[in-house]
């Protein structure tokens, strides 16, 4: 058994580890140590210069209100309008649901509704799997607890359980991680309906409860199904069906060691994963850079921010595109039923970086030539895209453009690496910035910053203000202020790709007038966003490319139809 120790002066109780199932898939976006940590809920961490967790009052989980208003009619025999009506006002010092929230959960909850086994009732109490031991074990767990999100679901006899799992968006056709299935299916199979405690006395242990809902079994449990449900289009998808029997034979294959791994990494990610993470203010992995952003107020909400956010909620340099709501519902995630935010070009884009770096990693150290680009004429994939058409042929000629700027052509290259998040803490702004390069590399006692960016124009033009018009080169310039020693010893690049060429643009960061345009183009896109907590739609021509346009409030919709009308034969880039 492998042990795990909390940073140094943490307080608190450490022997309840309470994990739920979904820790037992692979975790790419997460901090390995924040899991670790969070399955201790009664650990506290070390007192740090800021509050551990600063949580913004809006809603920001995509299915909370969903789940709470389906509380409602499930267990407590509301009407849906009543429920939705309870949900979405402001209560206990929470504000009203943003308007796109609202009218995203008010579909959600009524495609849930659409379909599902009748003959099952609803468990008013969540399925918990609980292990008490009579001593601590190498861990320093006295007790255990195994949990799983979702609905849960019982026939009358009690020979089948269910736990349908609402998904925002379609239903992909990609199979569940197998150990997140073996992990959920044995909770469902084996746990007992539990209260979990409020976030508040979260610390405390779960109570066994006689569920009113799920009736007294007649027989034994025969069968556990889980079922992904689509609250975008009522779809559902059955995962599993398995046998109590089949069940712990895959638990004891893969679920409990990839849930052992879980509750003991020692591995920190800083990333999106430090928004609402404890730690924060004392993380050894998570890099200080305070004054970055030129904000000097850490009273708000701790939150994430990127250029992808920046440009979500300003727009474009001068041009009237600025939406709040947009990159507040963006940030909620909710879903893009038109595909607006992935078109072809987008994809091609995508496609061109993921090449560009198979090459890199396949023959490290060896200059890209024209000819090991794909071969145009024909439809081609990189990674997880793939193109065709037009687009496949765009696309080749854009990566055998890059041949010509490509590092490996240097001698004095070395360390390269490609889509290499950068995260750091501002702490008088308290927000959590995160740049993802392109491209990261040594050229000899020099660190290198490059962005890569495909036009598909022929002949693009150069950018007037290149770092207000490519905020990520001016974020990138203050990162290495705030994180090289000697800036000389530092440039960022830009390498543009199109059909016909390529184009390599410097940024010499040490230079006092570039850096003092970085700033400017990072405040411009931060400085309002940080201040607002109102995320008010701005209604333009540019709803007409937005994908969050269909939650938009209606009084908005109607307006920006009239503005719409109006000629406008300019799409804008992605935002």
């Amino acid at each position: 058994m492998t042990t795990w120790l909390p940073l140094p002066r943490s307080t608190g109780r450490s022997d309840l580890i309470r994990v739920f199932a979904g820790a037992a898939r692979p975790q790419e976006r997460q901090c390995p140590y924040k899991t670790a940590f969070k399955a201790r809920p009664g650990l506290k961490p070390p007192r740090g210069p800021l509050p551990g967790y600063k949580p913004d009052p809006r809603e920001g989980f995509n299915l909370g209100p969903l789940n709470e208003a389906l509380d409602l009619i499930e267990y407590h025999g509301s009407s849906v309008e009543q429920a939705l009506a309870e949900v979405l006002r402001s209560k206990d010092g929470r504000p009203a649901a943003h308007p796109g929230l609202a009218r995203w959960t008010t579909v959600a909850v009524a495609n849930y509704l659409k379909g599902g086994d009748e003959g099952l009732l609803p468990v008013s109490h969540g399925w918990v799997r609980v292990a008490a031991l009579s001593k601590r074990d190498e861990r320093g767990a006295a007790r255990y607890e195994e949990c799983v999100w979702g609905r849960p679901y019982e026939s009358p006899d009690g020979t089948v359980r269910e736990l349908r799992i609402p998904v925002a968006g379609p239903l992909s056709e990609q199979a569940r991680d197998e150990g997140e299935l073996a992990a959920a299916s044995m909770t469902v199979a084996f746990g007992k309906a539990h209260r979990l405690p409020g976030p508040f006395q979260w610390k405390e242990n779960a109570v066994q409860v006689e569920d009113d809902f799920s009736p007294a079994r007649e027989h034994e449990l025969r069968s556990v199904r889980i079922q992904e449900v689509s609250c975008l289009d009522g779809a559902r998808r059955t995962v599993s069906v398995r046998t109590p029997e089949e069940i712990e034979r895959e638990y004891d294959r893969i679920g409990k060691a990839r849930l052992a791994e879980a509750v003991t990494s020692e591995h920190f990610a800083p990333g999106f994963d430090c928004e609402d993470c404890k730690l924060v203010p004392v993380c050894p992995a998570l890099r200080r850079a305070p004054g970055l952003l030129g904000i000097h107020d850490s009273t708000r909400p701790r939150r994430t921010w990127s250029v992808t956010n920046g440009r979500s909620y300003a727009g474009r340099p001068d041009r009237d595109e600025k939406c709040a709501a947009r990159e507040h519902l963006r940030r909620l995630r909710l879903p893009d039923r038109g595909g607006k935010e992935i078109g072809p070009a987008v994809v091609r884009g995508h496609a061109v970086h993921a090449w560009i770096q198979e090459q890199h990693e396949r023959s490290p150290g060896v200059a890209c030539r024209p000819q090991d680009a794909p071969e145009g004429s024909e439809s081609w994939s990189a990674g997880k895209w793939a193109v065709t058409g037009e687009e496949a042929g765009i696309g080749a000629r854009m990566v055998a453009a890059h041949a010509r700027h490509c590092p490996y052509r240097l001698t004095t290259v070395a360390g390269l690496v490609h889509e290499r998040s950068v995260v750091m803490h501002d702490t008088e702004a308290d927000v959590i910035v995160i740049a993802k390069a392109d491209m990261m590399y040594r050229d000899g006692a020099s660190w290198v910053y490059r962005e890569i960016k495909t036009d598909a124009r022929n002949d693009p033009p150069l950018e007037g203000d290149l770092l207000r018009s490519r905020p990520q080169l001016a974020l990138a310039v203050l990162l290495l202020e705030s994180s090289v020693a000697d800036l000389t010893l530092s440039r960022v690049e830009l390498e543009v790709l199109g059909p016909s060429g390529s184009r390599l643009t410097m940024v010499d960061p040490a230079d006092p007038d570039t850096r003092a345009q970085a700033r400017f183009a990072v405040q411009e896109l931060v400085s309002e966003w940080h201040e607002d907590t109102l995320a008010v739609a701005s209604p333009g021509r540019h709803c007409r490319f937005c994908e969050m346009d269909e939650w938009c409030q209606p009084n908005f919709r109607d307006r920006s139809r009239d503005l719409m009308e109006e000629k406008d034969d300019s799409r804008p880039a992605r935002l």
